[in-house]
Order: C-alpha cells, then sequence, then structure tokens
C-alpha cells in the first residue's frame, strides 16, 4: 500500500483521532489530513504540478501540520516530495533547487493557500508506478554539497505497519527535513495510527513535562537530544512509567549515555536502529533487553536484510575484524539524483557501500566503530574515533565529546579530544584525561592534545557533531 493510500485507509478508520500535535501550535486529524492534502493537490496540479515533477518543502518543525499536508499532497499530485532542511545555508539551498528543479517551493504559509487554489477535499490521486519517485532527500554533505538519494513508491510502501487500534501518543522533536524526520516521525505514527506529538525546537524541559503531560508510549530521538537529556537532569522524579519504547540512532550513542536510559525510562524497550538514507530506514536494530548486554552494538539485520563487512577490494573480512559496513536492503535499491557516478560507488551489485567502518561479533551483532573517512591513522595503527569517544563519555564531567585526527609531522596523525564539561567542573588537562583512559584504551589511542570548550560542540543539520567545523582550532604538531 503506497503512503497516499495509507493515508486514506488511517482517515476511514480513526477518522477524528489527533494524527499530528504540534506542542503549541496546530492540530490535524487524521480525516482532515487526507482531505486537506487530497485539496492541496489539487491546487498543486492548478500551479502546473504534473506526474514526475518535484515539490520542495522547505519548513521549520513548528510547520510539522503544513508539512505533512504538502508532503502527502505531492505524492497524490503524482510529484516527487523533497524536504528541504531549513537548517541549510543558503549556499546549500540553491544547490537542491538547482539540483532537482522543483516545480513549486513550499513554505508552510503557502499550503493554506494551495488548499483554497484546489477547494475541493475529495478523493484525488494521479495515477503513479511503483517506479516513480515518491520523495528524494538530501544527505548533509558531509563530503560535500548535499547528495539526493532517491526513493520510489516501492521503496516507501515496504515500511508499512499495522496500525494500533487503541491508538497511542508518539513524541519527537525531530527535523522535518531528514529521512527519520519524515519516514521516522511522520509516516510510523501515521502508519500505527497514533498521535504524533510534536516539540518544535528541542527543550529539555519542555520535553520532559510532555513525557509526562502526554503520557507518551513511544519516544523518539537523536543521541544529541539523549545527551542533552541527561546532562539536563530534566527528566529526573518524572513519571516515564507510559513510556514503553524508546528509538534511537542516526549517530553512535555512549553505552554510558543507554545506561542512563535505561534507567531514565524502566518499563520501555531501548531499539537503536542503524541505517542511512542511502539504505532506507532502520537495517539493524538492538532487541529490547540487549542494549545493556551488548554495549555499543546496533544489533542485528532486521528481516530481509543483510550485513557484510569487507575490506578495500570488497572481499569479506574474518569474523570480527574491522572493515567498510555494507548493507542488502528489502527496501529495493535506491539512486543518487542525476549522479550515476556517486551511484555506481555506492550502490555495488546490490549492496549499499555505507562508508562506516565496523565489526561483527559471533553473535552477528553489528559494532559501529567510525566513518571510514574519520579513522586516525596514528604511526601505522588504526585509531577508531567512536571507541576514544565512548571512553571520553564514560567521565563524569564530559557532556560531549569529538575525538579528531590532528597532522604530525613523524606518525602522520595523532588524537585530540574536544570536550564540554558539566558547569562547574574542574578543568580537564591532557595528563588527568590520559590517566582517566589508561585502562579503558591502549596506550597509543590516548589522546595527546585535549580542548576544552565552554559552548556546544558545532553539529550538522542532522544533529552529528561536525567535525569539519573542529579542524580549524587545530594547528599542526611540531
Amino acid at each position: 500500500m503506497r503512503i497516499p493510500e495509507e493515508l486514506a485507509d488511517r482517515a476511514q478508520r480513526f477518522g477524528d483521532r489527533v494524527a499530528i500535535d504540534v506542542d503549541g501550535g496546530g492540530q490535524l486529524t487524521y480525516r482532515a489530513w487526507d482531505e486537506r492534502a487530497n485539496a492541496a493537490a489539487r491546487g498543486m496540479a492548478a500551479e502546473g504540478v504534473a506526474k514526475g515533477d518535484r515539490v520542495g518543502l522547505l519548513m521549520p518543525t513548528d510547520g510539522a501540520v503544513e508539512f505533512g499536508i504538502g508532503y502527502a499532497a505531492a505524492q497524490r499530485a503524482g510529484a516527487a516530495a523533497v524536504p528541504i532542511n531549513p537548517r541549510y545555508a543558503r549556499r546549500e539551498i540553491d544547490h537542491i533547487v538547482a539540483d532537482c528543479q522543483p516545480r513549486l517551493v513550499l513554505e508552510a504559509d503557502d499550503v493554506p493557500k494551495l488548499e483554497a487554489a484546489g477547494a475541493d477535499y475529495s478523493p484525488f490521486q494521479v495515477d503513479v508506478d511503483d517506479d516513480d519517485i515518491a520523495d528524494l532527500f538530501y544527505t548533509s554533505g558531509t563530503s560535500g554539497l548535499p547528495k539526493g538519494v532517491v526513493s520510489t513508491h516501492a521503496n516507501a510502501a515496504s515500511h508499512s505497519l499495522e496500525p494500533i487500534e487503541s491508538g497511542g501518543v508518539f513524541l519527537h522533536s525531530m527535523p522535518l527535513a531528514t529521512f527519520t524526520g519524515v519516514h521516522g516521525a511522520l509516516l510510523t505514527p501515521m502508519r500505527l495510527g497514533v498521535t504524533s506529538v510534536v516539540q518544535p525546537g528541542f527543550d529539555t524541559s519542555r520535553f520532559a513535562e510532555l513525557v509526562e503531560e502526554r503520557r507518551a508510549n513511544y519516544i523518539l530521538v537523536v543521541p544529541a537530544q539523549i545527551l542533552l537529556l541527561l546532562e539536563a537532569g530534566t527528566l529526573s522524579g518524572r513519571d516515564t512509567s507510559s513510556v514503553l519504547a524508546v528509538m534511537f540512532g542516526g549517530a553512535p550513542t555512549p553505552p554510558a549515555a543507554v545506561e542512563a536510559l535505561a534507567d531514565t525510562f524502566p518499563n520501555a524497550v531501548l531499539l537503536n536502529g542503524y541505517g542511512l538514507t542511502e539504505g532506507g530506514a532502520s537495517v539493524c536494530v538492538l532487541p529490547p533487553g540487549e542494549a545493556r548486554k551488548r554495549p555499543g552494538s546496533v544489533g542485528k539485520p532486521v528481516p530481509g536484510a543483510e550485513v557484510r563487512i569487507v575490506d578495500d577490494d570488497g572481499r569479506v573480512v574474518a569474523g570480527g575484524d574491522v572493515g567498510e559496513i555494507t548493507l542488502k536492503v528489502p527496501t529495493g535499491e535506491r539512486r543518487y539524483w542525476g549522479d550515476d557516478e556517486a551511484t555506481a560507488r555506492t550502490w555495488r551489485d546490490g549492496w549499499v557501500y555505507t562508508g562506516d567502518l565496523g565489526r561483527v561479533d559471533d553473535d552477528g551483532y553489528l559494532y559501529v566503530v567510525d566513518r571510514k573517512k574519520d579513522m586516525i591513522l596514528r604511526g601505522g595503527y588504526n585509531i577508531y574515533c567512536v571507541e576514544v569517544e565512548d571512553a571520553l563519555h564514560e567521565h563524569p564531567d564530559v557532556v560531549e565529546a569529538a575525538a579528531v585526527g590532528i597532522p604530525h609531522k613523524v606518525l602522520g596523525q595523532d588524537v585530540c579530544a574536544i570536550v564540554r564539561l558539566r558547569p562547574g567542573a574542574d578543568p580537564l588537562t591532557v595528563e588527568a584525561v590520559r590517566s582517566f583512559l589508561a585502562d579503558r584504551l591502549a596506550d597509543y589511542k590516548l589522546p595527546r592534545r585535549v580542548e576544552v570548550r565552554t559552548d556546544p560542540l558545532p553539529r550538522t543539520a542532522m544533529a552529528k557533531i561536525d567535525k569539519k567545523a573542529l579542524l580549524p582550532a587545530r594547528e599542526e604538531d611540531q
């Protein structure tokens, strides 16, 4: 069942149930979502949108109601929805628009105007095929300008879920324009038939209040939000007994934070997912009860998915050895928009080459140890940043940590730790850090430089630590 059809089904079954509820903003029932998407699709057609076109959606999180309508309307008009992150720099937005040439780029205020132009709320759907494009997501562009990843209707339909008749509350504060923001935070609640409570602009105090106030059953967070919640302590003393599942992923989560998360939500299963836009949704999930037993693991492949660890020549490495993570996904192969060369590098013989380094243990659990481009090579030794960062996060005064390679004239590279400390913490010296880590890391992995920051570490539009932004702060070792 394609996304527009799923929405129509939920509207028929749960018409009066609130589908999207923006904290401090508007609400949208399933029936209203379905009907308003029909009217907006007609409005798009009146504006010249035709089958195969693209429709950009440039909206912040507080526009979740209008975003949801615009996303469904684009597909009903036969077009591909193109979420555009408003946090992107103007250069990046201009690049996306020039790259995919959308017929329309919509901001939140434009959606009601399209509905008025359509002026008919009865069912509307331009005929589309499984191979037609449903949406087009632009990656964060850590190695250059963002690249568009194409999802067909067949790709998107593979995520179908059975609705929960009794309903429930799904709480998040996700950027709408990310793959997780759409397929995780918008479409998953829709498919389950529950109410998505959206907090615009993540705030730890209000998020904690919403957990208790709305009796949230399902929570979707990224690791940065986990760390901020734990640092602020705003969940302490809150009634979290309603929470049945906490879903997280998108970047490595320090094992110490996972332990604290389990203590904070004692009735919840912790679902650590691993995937990427190129693969489509989570490919590996850590089953309930395993988060504590397997610190650092992102789980086993979901049914229909496969994980293979390969060397630089594409050969499968021995069990337990580190190599590049490649994935075979049940959602079907994707491609980059207008970039055949990059497509050929990433999708090879049915496998997605992720650019992540990892290993698989004897029980088949995957551990992500670094981005391939971030690995530090020190005097012939491979050092994986995630391993260093996880160890740094065990320090009681460390709130945020990043490990990066700095140039060294003899060794090639050395390890620099960049940390943010809890307010009031004593200064942290290189000697103190090395002493704390001495029984946690091999000596060659210990940082030779430590930078202490007072401001939060810079993050990308996808809430991952922006290591490129950290580079200018470093000078070459002598």
